[in-house]
């Protein structure tokens, strides 16, 4: 049994002592324990104490910040755990607003033990939804998150979570190339090409521009536990055929089936090995996802039982944009996809127009159960007319090529 510990008395007692500290202590702190009180932009020593932070300058400018939270910066105080249908919940509530527009002062807090060796934590605002609920301080027997050491900032548009780290060994957070363990000397990293990033020295602070603070932590205590109690969350990844791990050939500016064919016959002339051939969007008529070019690519469906006669494997290329400009009634993944309303709107209600390959395009709402149906009725449709191996899928986010 997981013991669940939020500090809530440690943050009264900051919050009492805010009137009975002078400034000079109360701005006291080793640099080495600071945390940033300016990470969107620079600030000056009246605009930092207007926030309500200390302004202490050191000789370098780089490591340690120079605006930081004093010790007793007012957060959220925590009311008593209550027992849920999925674990147990509490109110989270700021007595005083932080420096942040459209400060949030009522949260919900969510704690889960989803299995054996998995915590599941979530904070976000108390509406009449309890599919989302996060944690400031949290020890069991086997590891410990303190998140006491920085406040948690929750409003529209931004939110901040630091913790402080249970050991120097610290690997992933984001796309970067770096050594498997993170450099920790004050070292920012961008998630999901943000330039809010997370920020782990002297411990970990987490910044996003919104939603909910949704976070596990899985226990081990071996990394090989780790990595079974993640696959369990979020699902085990499928076995791939055989094939697809053999030698593949692809680019763009295969432009027929002729050139196509070239390319394959010269890399096994030259005793070069290919198991797969793909095509990108050359094949598709006026780019169109789910057609093929009857001049160019007329011959698709024969070229490809060519390949498999040989032993080969074939790849096309597919973007979930669906053209919204061709006729009525030629071209079925448009008119089914309006027919089954699968596609996102705007905020008027309107289909969302872009403009991608083809040109104006519509864009499949994948969070649409219906959409699933209408999509795999697309590509069972295609796959009848051109018997493909496998699809690669690009662009699988809303995109638009329009600046």
């Amino acid at each position: 049994i997981l013991d669940y510990v939020i500090n809530q008395n440690q943050i009264k007692i900051k919050q009492r002592w805010h009137t009975d500290i002078s400034i000079d202590t109360k701005c006291t702190m080793a640099p080495e324990s600071r945390f940033d009180c300016a990470r969107d932009r620079l600030l000056s020593q009246r605009e930092c104490e207007e926030r309500g932070c200390c302004y202490v300058p050191l000789p370098n400018t780089a490591g340690p910040p120079w605006c930081f939270y004093p010790s007793w910066y007012p957060g959220y105080s925590m009311g008593p755990l209550t027992p849920t249908r999925r674990g147990q919940a509490a109110t989270l509530t700021r007595a005083l607003p932080s420096y942040l527009p459209r400060d949030i002062s009522t949260l919900n807090l969510e704690v889960i033990e989803e299995t054996v060796g998995s915590l599941h934590l979530t904070v976000s605002e108390i509406s009449s939804d309890d599919n989302h609920s996060v944690c400031f301080f949290v020890r069991s027997c086997l590891f410990s998150v303190n998140t006491t050491v920085a406040p948690l900032l929750f409003a529209d548009q931004y939110l901040q979570l630091s913790t402080t780290l249970a050991s120097s060994f610290v690997s992933g957070l984001g796309e970067h190339y770096t050594s498997l363990c993170l450099d920790l000397n004050w070292t920012s990293l961008t998630l999901w090409n943000r330039d809010m990033a997370p920020h782990p020295t002297p411990a970990l602070t987490w910044v996003s521009t919104g939603g909910i603070l949704d976070l596990y932590i899985f226990l081990g205590p071996d990394p090989q536990s780790v990595i079974r109690q993640y696959l369990q969350v979020i699902g085990y990844p499928m076995m791939p055929p055989y094939w697809s791990l053999g030698f593949h050939l692809c680019r763009w500016g295969y432009t027929t089936t002729n050139t196509t064919r070239k390319v394959a016959q010269r890399m096994h002339s030259d005793d070069f090995p290919l198991d797969v051939q793909w095509n990108d969007l050359d094949y598709a008529d006026k780019r169109r996802i789910f057609t093929f070019d009857t001049w160019r690519f007329g011959d698709l469906p024969e070229m490809v039982e060519e390949f498999h006669k040989r032993g080969m494997k074939y790849i096309l290329i597919l973007d979930p944009g669906i053209s919204s400009t061709s006729p009525p009634g030629t071209y079925p993944p448009f008119d089914d996809g309006l027919k089954q309303d699968v596609f996102i709107k705007n905020a008027t209600g309107h289909i969302l127009i872009g403009k991608v390959w083809p040109g104006p395009t519509a864009f499949p709402d994948f969070t649409n159960p219906k959409t699933k149906q209408w999509w795999e009725d697309c590509i069972r449709d295609f796959h009848s007319k051109v018997p493909v191996d496998g699809l690669w899928i690009v662009c699988s986010h809303t995109d638009t090529q329009v600046v």
